[in-house]
């Protein structure tokens, strides 16, 4: 098996980054097929679940729901400035006149939505929709000032000379107040995919605006992000089939629109790191962006983001689906790393890369992944089970139709997934020796949005999914489990678990089978409540296996013994250091 040891960024110095940068990096925008208009001659782009709203001059659409900023019931009909400014750029891509006129509308509608109050504390920002104000927020997303900032520096790089010269003045004056938001909450750079759009939108004002102010903080955040990335080893929003994808196409804004040469060139050096960690995690035997995922909103790799790579590689990721058309600002791949989305280096390959970097390497996180012809496994060393993270996931080819079959471990209260939990793990090729504990200082459905001393519920469980066609399991002896789909499966071996020092409810292994997916949970009552840092000593050990379905799973049992007030579990050669308390939390910011 080949191990290929990714280190810290691979940094060239800042002189051959900005010698790299010379080659203009613009691309052609290829030719756009013209969609269906409605009765005023307009493009339909509006998308399917949306409909233009002519008495308010925007696009409409039903609210997801309260979440972390907003809210709004689900279903509320509402205007929101981020999708509308998404509408009036794909208006404005058709080249058409009554669509740059609705566009013209649109874009006004939004920038009015702005905080233009200098004394404000939201100053700079949107709300999420015409319906909630920021003041109603709870709390504002000052996110806003980026996501919506990038969408107008785009349209204004990409359409500038076509709109209304006073249109266009209101646009450069948004942008330049979104960047005195940005400038105001100065994020760091471990937020990586509002690092680099807060970089890539000062930068824009700056120049938009002639403000030497901005344009110098744009030029220090992204060479910042850049140093720290390569000293951390990567970014720390790691491997995301969502935000790295958000990262990418800022960089490439970044390499398109600006001029200024210190900045383009460390774009070129991240560009450069970007698809190095996209490549390296890519399994060409189910196309699926192999894990571990830092930040993921699906469990399957979405086609948007298939899609969007295909665009810049030149191939369609998706069988049978034809390559999307390459648009400014979206750049190729970089020649040297585009076979490695066609077939693995080696028919067995092992990835291991350095993704948060703390001062002690013993708490530092790690990313282990094995990719192989038809499977692969990722796993993080140490993570949360928050939402978006996939600290452990796996991927495996079948012959069967339908979905491509995934294998998660996840841990849930009352059905939904638990923040103040979390794992840490030993992986060796296909194999992984984990263990669950629960985490200090984090929330209960969010990271931080919901943090307080105990949470409502009545029921944990640590479960290990397989979600694919035809997922059975089956338990063969009483510590060993496997979950088949296809011609592979996972084997989870159950360690010895201890939850709560051993007083009151303990927990009891289950297996469900459902339609399409199977799985085996640790399940503990809780008792109306979890308080996690007043758990006593909690541990729950698990070791997983990969496998083609007729290959036989180890009998190793899981060994435990006492280390440092902790526990050291030993199985099949592998050992793992496992918390029975709280941890401090890891240091970054999502």
């Amino acid at each position: 098996m080949e191990v290929q040891e990714i280190r810290e960024g691979q940094p060239t110095t800042r002189r051959e980054m900005l010698l790299a940068a010379g080659a203009t990096c613009l691309v052609a925008a290829a030719p756009q097929t013209t969609p269906a208009s409605d009765a005023e001659g307009v493009p339909d782009v509006g998308g399917k679940d949306r409909r233009w709203d002519a008495d308010i001059g925007m696009l409409g659409e039903k609210s997801g729901g309260a979440g972390y900023s907003t809210r709004l019931p689900r279903g509320t009909w509402v205007h929101a400035s981020r999708s509308n400014l998404d509408y009036a750029q794909r208006l404005l891509d058709t080249g058409s006149a009554p669509a740059l006129a609705r566009a013209e509308l649109v874009i006004g509608k939004v920038i009015a939505l702005q905080d233009i109050d200098p004394a404000s504390p939201t100053y700079g920002i949107w709300s999420y929709y015409l319906e909630e104000t920021l003041a109603q927020m709870d709390p504002p997303d000052w996110n806003w000032a980026d996501f919506n900032g990038a969408r107008l520096t785009a349209m204004i790089g990409r359409h500038g000379d076509r709109l209304n010269p006073a249109l266009l003045t209101g646009m450069r004056k948004a942008v330049g107040r979104a960047g005195e938001a940005i400038m105001r909450r100065d994020v760091g750079p471990a937020y990586t995919n509002i690092s680099v759009m807060g970089a890539r939108v000062t930068l824009a004002a700056g120049e938009l605006m002639q403000d030497p102010k901005l344009l110098a903080y744009g030029r220090k955040r992204l060479l910042g992000l850049l140093d720290y990335t390569c000293q951390q080893g990567s970014f720390n929003e790691y491997n995301s089939p969502t935000y790295t994808m958000v990262a990418l196409e800022e960089i490439e804004a970044i390499l398109s629109f600006i001029k200024d040469g210190e900045a383009r060139g460390a774009a070129a050096e991240l560009h450069r790191i970007t698809w190095e960690m996209i490549a390296s995690h890519w399994h060409p035997g189910t196309n699926q962006w192999a894990g571990p995922h830092s930040r993921a909103y699906y469990d399957r790799t979405p086609n948007p983001t298939l899609d969007g790579l295909s665009a810049r590689l030149g191939h369609s990721l998706r069988p049978g689906m034809a390559v999307p058309p390459r648009e400014v600002p979206m750049l190729p791949c970089p020649p040297a790393l585009a076979p490695r989305f066609a077939a693995l280096p080696k028919p067995d390959t092992q990835v291991r890369q350095r993704f948060i970097r703390a001062e002690d390497d013993g708490r530092s996180v790690y990313g282990t992944t094995w990719l192989n012809e038809a499977a692969c496994l990722g796993s993080a060393n140490a993570e949360s089970f928050w939402t978006q993270r996939h600290p452990l996931i796996a991927f495996w080819r079948t012959a069967r139709r339908g979905p491509t079959p995934v294998f998660r471990v996840r841990c849930e209260k009352d059905g939904r997934d638990f923040a103040s939990f979390g794992m840490v793990a030993t992986q060796q090729g296909q194999r992984v020796l984990m263990s669950a504990h629960p985490i200090a200082n984090s929330g209960d459905w969010h990271i931080t949005l919901d943090r307080a001393a105990s949470f409502p519920g009545q029921e944990l469980q640590l479960r290990f999914v397989l979600d694919g066609p035809g997922a059975t399991a089956r338990a063969l002896d009483e510590y060993r489990v496997e979950l088949v789909a296809g011609e592979w499966k996972a084997v989870i071996h159950m360690g010895p678990a201890i939850w709560n020092n051993g007083v009151g409810p303990q927990g009891r292994w289950a297996i469900e089978k459902r339609e399409g997916a199977a799985h085996v949970a640790y399940v503990v009552p809780l008792g109306g409540s979890i308080a996690p840092t007043m758990l006593g000593r909690t541990s729950i050990p698990a070791a997983i296996e990969i496998l083609p379905v007729a290959a036989k799973p180890s009998k190793d049992r899981i060994e435990v013994t006492p280390n440092a007030g902790g526990r050291l579990l030993r199985w099949n050669g592998i050992e793992l250091a496992a918390p029975v308390s709280p941890p401090a939390p890891i240091a970054r910011i999502s």
